[in-house]
């Protein structure tokens, strides 16, 4: 057995056959070496059959002998090992280490436990004493500003990567050990995902019963995320039998990504309760922390739609941690339906995307929180300030446990990182395109994503604005997360580590670093690549599988799932917030944003008034007058019952269709469908049920009237028809502003839903006993609101009569008048439940089934 030594940037380390080192620009690594191009966690060092073994741990620069990238190789004395670099930076020698060497020979001894050594508990430490995180360590700053950093040659590698290769063999799992004492654990290998972690906090479970697992400083195991509830699992221990018990948690506690109230724990098991994954080691429990470095792929991507098109056609890729991937290409290339499938939103057809090596789309319930997408519509209500429309959606989004102040303080780091602390008291709809889109990441940073994805967010900037966004995002890729953007903007895709040109058909034209790109293709400026994909004889996605990028950036990087994706039923994600709790926050909202926009509460004000105003022009004649005596006592009733539906619809067409991109993203991160209708039926249906009274009063403000109308006074019969008609209304125009694409089109299709008012109404046209139309008649509100108003001023009796009957509706009874309310709220009821379901088909496949 030979005995090295390892050497290099001040260090000397006599190496143990019976250790694990682990190399890298972490200060607590076994063998640190600080070079400006080596990873945290670079390479993992071990004696293996009886040699010694470097593997590269899934380090961004890569490790290099004697000019070549690898993977896996042996080492001995004289071997020269590049960690960052080939030639310089990262070097690092092996010499067989001299028996007589003495005592004072510079040797730095590692400082972590070895992996192989079963743990062993201080002496002083309480079985119950909870272990607290050390705070978390900073990334180091970049060697050169983001948008100035040069491309790297090698691409970006994933966290425990597969080694590859001829004569490789993968070595032999071992239980991971960890140390009992906090921060002394070994990053291990995860046997269910194959991805490096290290321990963030270690539990002695030695005559524990029931370790507390929570955001509270009094559990056992703390964990600080704002996604995690005060009190949120327990795993408790019963004659050596291990149990997770979730204790009413908004976010959920799962076992290998399926949710659970109640299971039994196992040492390969993965427990996940917000970012962190906890595991039985031995006497331990064992908590990693998932902290943004992540990796994903795309294994075999196939989307199809009716009629047989295909829009992603067998797409599979890899995209490393701290990566930034720019996806580019024509306009119905497939780029928008990718972004759905890599988030989840709307699952491929056929192959996997894996998290980690973790399945996106069977575990999407736990790893939903984790991933931020950033739609190419502004997620703003632009009324708000930049600050409280922060706090909003951080109610919305973080459990109902959390306290007031904590979602402040989180909207205020969030504010400051992305230089927004100066802007947080502007309206949102006094910012310049590029700050808006800023709010919109600070919306999905909230959660700390590990992977934000963003579709178009430069499409309308200017040059300056575009590339102030994209270096943004290069900063956001340095701190720790994996980033993709599409775009069509093509002027700063240096930026990025990673490019995606997409042709058309759904097929991957290259991938690659951005400088490589266009002289693969074979052109030197975008315009032109775009217009060769018009030919359609060229194979753009075989010539790049035949290639050698191909081999370099995909087929080299990609870790083969361990088994494809089996049908399997998906869980729904939970909500963050109770039922009441979202109602509360949506309501909020909505009544600042309306008091914020001055223009639209004046107009609600002042419209019913105007309203009235006008009826009041419309001779009405006598009302107290003898049977047949007043031909004009309609026009009253008509002008109520027109002005009535034009409130109440007017209030509510534009609504829904002008918040889609918001409801929707909302939605995907767990929004109430139910609480969100709600929210919109109570605020709207107020002011429709104020304006209706107030139109009502208005009009027949001095018109005299008997004193008793079916049941009580006329006045608060007539103000309770009109408020009813309104509020049904106001659901016929939600209705209409489900089922509307664009705001543009509401307005056409309000004109002629009133014109149908007018004309079914029955003041115009004697519908009773006229087939068809008077069927038709009792699907439009406005002809029950007329009929209860006529019941209650026996208007039947007042309009001469010369060949049709009175209409049997207009009958002063109590019964007729009952049933026309009745329908007219029952038709009410029918366009909420029918706007409940457009609004289902606005949202991610993902959420449909809430």
């Amino acid at each position: 057995m030979t005995q090295l030594v390892i050497e290099g940037h001040g260090v000397s380390v006599t190496l143990d056959p019976g250790r694990t080192y682990r190399m890298g620009r972490d200060p607590g690594s076994d063998v640190v070496v600080t070079a400006d191009r080596v990873s945290r966690t670079h390479a993992v060092l071990r004696f293996e059959g009886g040699q010694w073994i470097v593997e590269d741990a899934g380090s961004r620069n890569g490790t290099y002998v004697s000019g070549h990238r690898i993977q896996r190789v042996v080492v001995g004395p004289g071997t020269r090992i590049g960690l960052g670099d080939p030639s310089e930076g990262g070097i690092m020698t092996f010499r067989a280490a001299q028996p007589q060497t003495p005592p004072q020979a510079p040797v730095t001894t590692p400082r972590r436990t070895p992996v192989a050594t079963p743990p062993q508990a201080p002496p002083q430490a309480s079985p119950q004493a909870p272990l607290q995180a050390p705070p978390p360590r900073s990334a180091p700053p970049r060697s050169a500003p983001p948008h100035s950093a040069p491309l790297r040659s090698a691409p970006p590698r994933e966290p425990g990567r597969r080694p590859s290769g001829p004569g490789y063999a993968a070595p032999q799992q071992q239980p991971a050990q960890a140390s009992p004492a906090y921060g002394g654990g070994a990053t291990v290998r995860f046997p269910r995902t194959g991805q490096w972690r290290e321990p963030a906090a270690v539990r002695n479970l030695t005559g524990a019963q029931v370790v507390r697992i929570g955001r509270a400083p009094e559990n056992d195991m703390v964990v600080t995320d704002l996604r995690v509830s005060r009190r949120h699992a327990e795993l408790r221990i019963t004659g050596g039998v291990h149990e997770i018990v979730d204790v009413g948690s908004r976010m959920g506690t799962y076992v290998n990504g399926r949710r659970v109230q109640q299971a039994r724990i196992s040492p390969n098991d993965l427990i996940g309760i917000g970012p962190s994954t906890f595991q039985l080691v031995g006497d331990t429990l064992t908590e990693y922390v998932d902290t943004g470095e992540v990796c994903l792929q795309a294994h075999d991507l196939t989307v199809t739609v009716e009629g047989g098109k295909v829009l992603l056609d067998h797409v599979t890729f890899p995209v490393g941690e701290k990566c930034l991937l720019g996806v580019i290409g024509p306009s119905g290339s497939g780029k928008s339906t990718l972004l759905r499938a890599l988030t989840g939103l709307r699952p491929a057809d056929q192959g996997i995307v894996t998290y980690d090596g973790r399945d996106l789309y069977r575990d999407y319930a736990e790893l939903r929180s984790r991933i931020g997408l950033v739609p190419q519509d502004d997620i703003l209500h632009s009324q708000l300030t930049v600050r409280r429309a922060l706090i909003y959606a951080a109610e919305l989004r973080f459990p109902d446990d959390t306290r007031q102040h904590e979602r402040k303080a989180r909207v205020d780091e969030v504010l400051q990182q992305l230089g927004l602390e100066n802007r947080k008291d502007n309206r949102i709809s006094s910012l310049s395109g590029g700050q808006r889109k800023r709010v919109s990441v600070a919306l999905e940073l909230l959660t700390k994503p590990s992977l934000l994805f963003l579709d178009e967010p430069t499409s309308g900037l200017d040059p300056g604005l575009d590339k102030s966004v994209m270096q943004m995002l290069r900063g956001l890729a340095d701190d720790g997360r994996t980033v993709a953007v599409v775009t069509h903007s093509v002027a700063n895709l240096d930026i990025c580590d990673r490019l995606l040109v997409m042709a058309p058909g759904g097929k991957i034209a290259y991938f690659g670093p951005p400088a490589e790109a266009l002289p693969f293709l074979g052109f030197t400026d975008w315009a032109d690549v775009f217009l060769a994909f018009d030919d359609p004889a060229r194979d753009w996605a075989a010539e790049y599988a035949r290639s050698s990028p191909y081999q370099e950036y995909i087929a080299a990087d990609l870790i083969k799932p361990v088994g494809m994706r089996q049908p399997v039923q998906r869980e729904l994600p939970p909500k963050q917030q109770s039922w009441p709790e979202q109602l509360s926050t949506l309501v909020r909202r909505y009544c600042r944003g309306i008091v914020a926009d001055r223009l639209f509460l004046g107009i609600t004000v002042a419209l019913p008034i105007v309203m009235g105003l006008l009826a009041r022009v419309v001779p009405t004649g006598n009302l107290m007058g003898p049977p047949n005596s007043n031909g004009n006592a309609a026009n009253l009733l008509l002008i109520l019952c027109i002005g009535g539906c034009l409130t109440g619809a007017a209030n509510a067409v534009r609504e829904l269709v002008k918040e889609r991109p918001i409801y929707q993203r909302e939605r995907a991160v767990g929004l109430s469908r139910s609480a969100y209708l709600c929210s919109k039926l109570l605020v709207l249906g107020l002011i429709t049920v104020a304006q209706g009274i107030v139109l009502t009063y208005v009009a027949m403000l001095n018109v005299k009237t008997y004193d008793k109308g079916v049941f009580t006074a006329p006045l608060t019969e007539l103000s309770l028809a009109v408020a009813l008609l309104s509020f049904t209304a106001m659901t016929v125009g939600l209705l209409i502003s489900a089922v509307a694409k664009t705001s543009e089109t509401t307005m056409p299709l309000l004109v002629l839903v009133t014109l149908i008012q007018l004309v079914f109404c029955g003041a115009l046209v004697h519908l009773d006993g006229k087939p068809v139309m008077e069927q038709l008649s009792w699907l439009v509100p406005a002809r029950w609101a007329l009929a209860a108003l006529a019941g209650t001023l026996d208007v039947g009796q007042l309009i001469p009569h010369v060949q049709d009957p009175p209409d049997p509706l207009w009958s002063q009874d109590f019964g007729t008048w009952i049933l026309d309310m009745s329908v007219l709220a029952a038709l009410a009821v029918v366009c909420a439940f029918l706007v409940a379901r457009m609004l289902r088909r606005h949202e991610p496949a993902v959420m449909r089934g809430k």
